[in-house]
Formats: C-alpha cells, structure tokens, sequence
C-alpha cells in the first residue's frame, strides 16, 4: 500500500522544498488577507473561549484534548466543545458530540453564538487557531514530538499552516510523544515564559486485548503512531493496513478488511477516532482501543488560570 505519510520533503530544506516556495508566498498572502478580514469583523462573546489548536497540518492529538478539558472544566463550570462542520470530519464530530455537549457549525463565531445562547460559560475549540474571527481567552498549542515543526516552512514548501511567531501568541504547549529538549528549547526562544506539557497515552484496560489477535487499521495523519502503540504494548497483529486522514470507510472495505482479518482467525481493531467515523451498522464488527490522555500537571494548570 502507498505511502500516506506526510511527504518526506517537510521533513528538512532541500531542492524540492526550495522550489516549492514562492507557491509559499502566494499561500502567506492569502492567509493574510483572510486574516484582515476576519479581524475586521471580530466577534466577541461573553463566555470563555479555550482554543486547542496547532500550526502544522495533520493530527496533533487536538481532539483528545479538547475532550480531556471539557472533562476538567465541566465539574465546576457549565461547558461544551465547538468543532467546524466538515464533512470530511465527521469523525472528530461523532466523537465529540458523543462524549460532550458540542456545538459545530460551517462558521465557528455561529457556533459559540449558540453555545453562548444555551449559557455555556465555556467553549473549548477543537481547532481553529487560525480562525481570528473572534476573541480567545486561552490558545493551546498541541505539537507532536517526533514531528516538531518540520522544516519550519509554510504550505507547500513545509508542513506549518502559519509561522512560527505564532507561538507568541499561545499561552500553553503541549508536546504529545518522548521528551525533546531541542524541541522544547526552540519553543522557549520564541516565548520563554509559555507554558510547556508533556503528554502521552495508556491504553485502557490493557488485559482485554493481550489474548487476542487483531488485524489493525487506521486513517489518521499518523497511523504509524497507532501500530507502534499495539506493538509497544504488546498487542497480537497480524496485519496492518493504513488509509488517508479522516478516511470515511465504506462496507466493501470493512468487508474486505473482516474476510481477510477471518483468515487468520482474527478480529478487526481500530482507532476510537475512525470507529467513531463508521456507521453503526459496521460498529459491530469492529473493536477499536480505549486510550486515556496523562498530561501531568494539566488539570491544576487548568484551574490555576481559570
């Protein structure tokens, strides 16, 4: 099966990159002048915005964090989620609404304007840090630690979505994977006071699955990150096999995916993001793994600021 990684090019300045830059400029302008736009026309509402955002394209583990603040708010404080109405994310959505009160809209600020209407007092964002439509009280910043910020270039030229500089206006970063202290270091040069997390994921009850032999799935921007996740804890596979970010999968896949899964008298094991992307009808004849978020030191942040 093809490659669907990020391309390698992001990774470091090289020829292509090179090439691809004045594609770069064009995109920076643009975003630019979306940016005046929306500036222009800034909404501001009542209750508290917390932005879980990134500035790399691709999956930085915004969504499990956006649910793990919810969950900490949500004792003390009337919350909910807020997430763009995509088609294409509708697993992110499923998800959400399924594990939290969401309000999602093709316009963010329509969102949080129903979110205020119904009295939330907070509105925790899954994603748009590059959304300045509206005020926000708290922008995180999620990284991935064996990604970092690629060759540090802006699309199509590098993998960032805006500068870096954008870290100037963050307040908390968390980098999910290994310590990186050259990681972390670059970060602290361009805001040395910005608060700096490290997460990572357990796998919830870790004995229902060691018995068993799974064939494994995945359409996430990373799916290497979900195989190297069952080999490390040493979940049987047999096989892996890996689709495109936000993959929506269709009965002829699960049913090739079961007939071959049958062969080796195995079951079908997925991520709790794309089983929430099937329809319920496919649910039952795929498990996916229960992960729990550790971020030491994330709920006393949390409720030191607010």
């Amino acid at each position: 099966m093809r490659n669907l990684s990020a391309p390698k090019f992001w990774d470091k300045k090289n020829f292509l990159s090179n090439i691809l830059l004045p594609i770069s400029a064009i995109y920076f302008f643009l975003f630019l002048i979306k940016k005046f736009k929306q500036l222009i026309f800034k909404n501001k509402f009542k209750l508290k915005i917390i932005c879980i955002g990134n500035i790399n394209v691709g999956g930085t583990g915004k969504t499990p964090l956006t649910k793990l603040t919810y969950d900490i708010l949500s004792k003390k404080y009337k919350c909910c989620t807020i997430k763009k109405d995509r088609a294409e994310h509708i697993d992110e959505i499923n998800y959400l609404r399924d594990n939290t009160k969401l309000f999602f809209n093709q316009d963010r600020a329509n969102a949080i304007k129903n979110a205020e209407n119904e009295d939330c007092e907070f509105a925790i964002l899954d994603d748009g840090l590059q959304d300045f439509s509206f005020e926000k009280d708290l922008n995180i910043l999620c990284v991935k630690s064996n990604i970092g910020f690629g060759n540090k270039r802006l699309l199509p030229s590098g993998p960032l979505r805006e500068p870096l500089a954008k870290i100037k206006k963050c307040d908390v970063v968390v980098i999910n994977g290994e310590k990186n202290t050259n990681l972390e270091n670059e970060i602290k040069k361009i805001k040395p006071d910005i608060h700096i997390l490290q997460s990572r994921y357990e796998v919830k009850n870790l004995e229902n699955y060691i018995n068993k032999k799974f064939l494994a799935f995945s359409g996430i921007a990373d799916n290497s990150s979900f195989f190297d996740l069952l080999k490390n804890n040493d979940i049987p596979v047999c096989f892996t096999r890996q689709f495109p970010d936000h993959h929506k999968f269709t009965h002829n896949e699960i049913k090739n995916l079961m007939n071959l899964a049958n062969r080796e008298n195995a079951k079908l094991l997925t991520t709790e993001k794309n089983f929430y992307s099937l329809s319920t009808d496919l649910r039952k004849t795929v498990q996916y793994i229960e992960l729990k978020l550790i971020i030491p030191n994330y709920e006393s942040l949390i409720n030191e600021i607010y």
